[in-house]
């Protein structure tokens, strides 16, 4: 009863002082937190995030996970790690997902599938860019793996990824292997790649769009 009523007040509190709308689920969330009153803490966590990103809506649920679970340090972290990646300075408030922690775990995942440091970082660019739709790192293994289907040099696999990591690595590309392994059988490994190379957009569409 007493987290509903800090709730509502928070609610009133976010309301009066920045205009905003639909703020009961981000009250909630905050008095789940341990917040009891719109601090100067959380004050300056919502000025920077009105700074840094092209829109701040109480209903979105980056916005809420941000100002509920993150320290202002935290953010700022995320946010100069989005600009060191994306040569960007305003960013969506999904595309501050990542951690440094997280972030790191991605690059040494890259490095261990045998990705070059030259291109890393342009990987790395459409990851962050993605954000909350970028492949966790387990499944932008798989979809490396799933590239050997063609027995490419690495090389030319490498840079193949580099140049479509916006697609490879988007969470909504979920047919990839059946793609592979469908240009494979009808094209032939070499120029079955040759295709991929013309048309990745497969990877992101699937089969049905190949038919």
């Amino acid at each position: 009863m007493e987290k509903m009523r800090i709730a509502r007040n928070l609610r009133k509190q976010l309301e009066t002082e920045y205009d905003m709308n639909n703020c009961y689920e981000l009250a909630e969330k905050l008095a789940n937190a341990g917040y009891t009153e719109l601090n100067d803490e959380l004050r300056s966590k919502i000025l920077f995030l009105k700074q840094i990103c092209k829109e701040v809506r109480a209903d979105n649920f980056y916005v809420i996970s941000l100002l509920a679970d993150c320290s202002l340090d935290d953010i700022r972290e995320r946010y100069l790690q989005y600009v060191k990646y994306t040569g960007e300075t305003k960013s969506k408030p999904e595309q501050l997902r990542f951690s440094s922690d997280g972030a790191a775990s991605y690059v040494t995942a890259l490095h261990e599938m045998g990705i070059v440091d030259k291109l890393v970082d342009s990987i790395m660019k459409s990851i962050i860019k993605l954000g909350c739709i970028a492949k966790s790192v387990d499944a932008m293994k798989t979809i490396i793996n799933d590239l050997d289907f063609f027995e490419q040099p690495i090389d030319i696999r490498n840079q193949f990824i580099c140049e479509n990591a916006e697609i490879l690595f988007n969470d909504y590309s979920r047919e990839a292997e059946q793609v592979f392994q469908t240009l494979c059988q009808k094209y032939g490994k070499e120029n079955g790649f040759l295709y991929l190379k013309e048309h990745p957009e497969y990877i992101r569409l699937g089969i049905k769009a190949m038919q």
